[in-house]
C-alpha cells in the first residue's frame, strides 16, 4: 500500500471520529438540559406540595384536573394582587410620616413660678436726658428736628424747654467725642429705674423688692425680670391670687417723650411671662397693661413635646449665644446676625461680643435694619422639640383713690400728693389651677404597626406568614444553589479533559 493511500485513510478516520465526538457532545448537552429542566420542574412541584400558601398548593396537585388547577391559580394570583395593592397602600401611608397629638392634664402638689419681665412703654426718661444725650439721640428720638429745634415744645414743661433752648449746640458738638459716648450707660441711666417704678411688691403675701428683680436689656431699653435667677426657684403650692406675685407700679407718664420710637404714643407697661431659660422677647411677644386698673393675670402652665422630622418639624439644634434653644432666642440671635452683617455693630440689647453701635449708626442703621427684619419673613424660627409656655387669662377692674392711701402707708418714701391714679397700675399674677397641660406629638404609624398590617394582609389574602416567606427563600436558594454547583462541577470536568488532551 502506498504512502498516499495511508494518509487518505487516516484523514477519513479523523473526520469520522470528530463527527462522532460532536454527536456525543450534542446528545450530552440535550440530556443535561433535559435533566436540568426536569430538576427545576420537580423542584417547583415539590415546593408546591410542601408550601403553606393557601391555594398555591392546589395549583401543583397532580390529581387535580387542568381546569381545577387553573381555577386555583386564578384565585391565588387575585389574592396576591390584593396583598401587593394593600401593602403598597400601607407603605405609602407610612412614608407620609403621620403623627397625632396626645393631650393630658397633670396635677401636682407644687409648680415652679415662671419668670415675669416688665418694660415701660417709654424707653428714655425726659428728666434723665443730658445735653450730650440729646446731641446724639435727640433727632432720632423725635425731640429735635434737623436744625436742633424742639419739635413739640408745647408737650414739655416750660423749665425743660428753656433749658434746651439755652444749649449752645455748636460749641457742644465741637467739644464732643462720639467714640467715648457709652450707649449702654445712656440706656441704663435714662431708662425708668426699678426703685421708682415698683412702689410695692409682695410674693405670697411676703414683702419683696428690687433685690428680687434682675435688669435686662430689650428692644424697650432697660427692663426688669422677676424670678430670673436660675439658682433659686419660686414655687406655688396653692392656686389663687394670694399665692402669687403682686406689684404696685408707677409708669411715670410725666417722664414720657412725645413720641417714643418704639412705643409711639402708648402709655403703660408691656410684659411677658416666660420660662427662666428663655430670653424675654417683649416687643414682639409681650402683652400690654394700661394704668388706672388692677389687672388679675391667671396663668396656666403648658408643656409641649414636638416630633423631629420627618414626623414633625421641631428643631433640636444649638445656638451661638444661648445654651437653650427657643423661638425667642433664635429670633434674637438671627436679628443680631442680620444687623451685625449690615451695620458692623449691634444694638445694646443684643448678645455677642460685637461692639455696640455709636449714636449715628444706632438710629441711622441698626434700628432701620431691625424694623426691616420685623416686617419681613426673615428670622422665622422653627419650634423647639420641648417647650414650656404659659397661657394667661386677664381680667381688670378700675383702681380707686384708696389705692393711693395703701401705697403711701406701706412705702414711706412715697408721698400721697405725688401719686396719681392715672399713673398707677396693680398686677396680680398667679396660677389659676395647680396643674399643667401636656401636649405630645406621637407617631401615628410606626414600624411595628406597618409590619403588623403587612402581616395581616399577607395572612388574609395569600395565607402566608414570615415562615412561609422563609420557605420560599429556601426553595429558591436550593434551585439556584443546585445550578451553581452543577455549573462549577462541569467547569472543573471540562478543565480536566482539556488538560488530559493536552
Amino acid at each position: 500500500m502506498s504512502e498516499k493511500m495511508v494518509r487518505r485513510r487516516s484523514s477519513a478516520f479523523e473526520v469520522q471520529m470528530e463527527t462522532l465526538e460532536e454527536n456525543k457532545t450534542k446528545e450530552s448537552t440535550e440530556s443535561k438540559a433535559s435533566k436540568e429542566s426536569g430538576s427545576v420542574s420537580e423542584g417547583l412541584e415539590q415546593f408546591g406540595e410542601d408550601t403553606d400558601f393557601h391555594g398555591l398548593k392546589r395549583v401543583f396537585r397532580r390529581d387535580y384536573t387542568l381546569l381545577r388547577r387553573t381555577f386555583w391559580l386564578f384565585f391565588f394570583l387575585a389574592g396576591l394582587t390584593g396583598f401587593i395593592a394593600n401593602t403598597v397602600d400601607r407603605l405609602s401611608y407610612y412614608l407620609q410620616y403621620p403623627h397625632s397629638s396626645e393631650l393630658d392634664v397633670m396635677y401636682d402638689m407644687e409648680l415652679e413660678f415662671p419668670a415675669v419681665t416688665i418694660c415701660n412703654m417709654n424707653s428714655y426718661r425726659l428728666s434723665a436726658l443730658t445735653d450730650v444725650d440729646i446731641l446724639h439721640f435727640g433727632e432720632k428720638l423725635h425731640i429735635l428736628d434737623e436744625n436742633r429745634r424742639l419739635i413739640h415744645p408745647e408737650y414739655y414743661n416750660q423749665s425743660w424747654v428753656d433749658w434746651v433752648h439755652g444749649i449752645n449746640w455748636t460749641e457742644l458738638a465741637a467739644n464732643d467725642d462720639e467714640e467715648n459716648f457709652d450707649v449702654l450707660e445712656f440706656i441704663r441711666r435714662t431708662g425708668h429705674q426699678l426703685e421708682d417704678m415698683i412702689l410695692l411688691c409682695s410674693w405670697k403675701g411676703q414683702h419683696c423688692g428690687p433685690e428680687n428683680f434682675t435688669s435686662v436689656f430689650t428692644h424697650f431699653g432697660i427692663c426688669y425680670t422677676f424670678n430670673a435667677d436660675h439658682s433659686y426657684k419660686y414655687v406655688s403650692r396653692k392656686a389663687g391670687a394670694g399665692n402669687g406675685l403682686k406689684l404696685y407700679i408707677n409708669i411715670e407718664e410725666e417722664e414720657y417723650l412725645t413720641s417714643d420710637v418704639l412705643a409711639g404714643q402708648d402709655a403703660g407697661l408691656k410684659m411677658v411671662i416666660h420660662a427662666q431659660e428663655e430670653p424675654p422677647f417683649v416687643k414682639e411677644l409681650g402683652f400690654g397693661v394700661l394704668p388706672g386698673d388692677h389687672h388679675f393675670i391667671a396663668i396656666q402652665k403648658k408643656y409641649v413635646h414636638n416630633l423631629v422630622p420627618p414626623w414633625g418639624n421641631c428643631y433640636e439644634g444649638k445656638l451661638k449665644y444661648y445654651s437653650h434653644y427657643s423661638v425667642p432666642a433664635c429670633r434674637i440671635e438671627c436679628e443680631t446676625d442680620t444687623i451685625v452683617k449690615e451695620c458692623g455693630c449691634k444694638l445694646a440689647e443684643m448678645p455677642g461680643n460685637t461692639s455696640v453701635c455709636l449714636g449715628h449708626m444706632y438710629m441711622g442703621c441698626a434700628y432701620p435694619a431691625l424694623e426691616e427684619v420685623e416686617h419681613s419673613d426673615l428670622c422665622s424660627c422653627q419650634n423647639p422639640c420641648d417647650m414650656t409656655t404659659y397661657r394667661r387669662d386677664i381680667s381688670s377692674v378700675r383702681l380707686r383713690d384708696t389705692t393711693l392711701d395703701i401705697i403711701a402707708e406701706n412705702n414711706p418714701q412715697v408721698k400721697r400728693e405725688t401719686l396719681s391714679r392715672d399713673n398707677l397700675l396693680v398686677l396680680n399674677i398667679y396660677y389659676e389651677e395647680l396643674c399643667y397641660e401636656t401636649i405630645r406629638q406621637i407617631k401615628a404609624y410606626s414600624i411595628p404597626a406597618l409590619l403588623s398590617d403587612i402581616g395581616g394582609q399577607m395572612g388574609l389574602f395569600i395565607g402566608a406568614s414570615v415562615l412561609t416567606l422563609l420557605h420560599v427563600i429556601e426553595a429558591v436558594g436550593a434551585v439556584v444553589g443546585g445550578k451553581f454547583l452543577k455549573t462549577t462541577k462541569q467547569g472543573r470536568v471540562s478543565t480536566t479533559r482539556v488538560q488530559s488532551l493536552k
